[in-house]
């Protein structure tokens, strides 16, 4: 009868290791590929500077060459403008602002808000309405903008109502000016509205 030989263990032991080191070595540079393809710059994503991290750390983090943010989005005059457009892409202009934001403004459509006058002196903040639904559109029209819609939503939503906080990060919160002032910043403000 024949039996099988069997390797000594050392003589496996080379072949086995290269095999590894082989795999382990595809294994690690998968994620670097990965990463690569995935960085901002490869996708046409917001600049640093412009994103809320951004923003919060200031010029203590480089991620390259800052840009101008107000030149990542349009304003709430040019949306609020644009009569040849029905659709803003997400939805028509005349659905109600309810549909996509907290009811802050019961029965008026997006387009009203867009269109309406009034500042930051009391809830629900008519310009912050305004900055909200730019941003929306924004988020949704414009590549390089560094808010998602549902981002856009969340911030407004958390602070049009007297004292209301949106939850930055672990320490940090902030109040209806400071959104409205960031959503401001993505876009060129306009002298008057309408």
């Amino acid at each position: 009868m024949n039996t099988p030989i069997e390797p000594k263990d050392q003589d496996s032991l080379p072949q086995i290791d290269e095999q590894r080191r082989r795999l382990s070595k595809g294994g690690l540079a998968a994620p670097i590929v990965l990463g690569t393809l995935l960085s901002r710059p490869v996708l046409g994503a917001a600049p640093y500077n412009c994103t809320i991290s951004g923003q919060l750390s200031g010029n203590t983090s480089s991620h390259g060459e800052p840009v101008p943010c107000n030149t990542l989005g349009k304003s709430p005059g040019y949306w609020g403008n644009r009569a040849e457009v029905k659709s803003w892409g997400p939805c028509e202009r005349d659905a109600k602002f309810n549909t996509v934001f907290a009811n802050a403004y019961p029965g008026k459509t997006l387009l009203q808000v867009i269109q309406s006058g009034g500042g930051m002196d009391a809830p629900p903040y008519p310009a912050l309405g305004r900055a909200a639904v730019a941003s929306w559109l924004n988020a949704y029209h414009m590549p390089d903008f560094p808010l998602t819609q549902p981002q856009v939503v969340a911030m407004f939503n958390a602070v049009y109502m007297a004292g209301g906080k949106y939850q930055v990060n672990a320490s940090t919160y902030w109040d209806a000016n400071q959104v409205m002032t960031y959503f401001e910043s993505l876009y060129e403000k306009e002298k008057k509205f309408y």
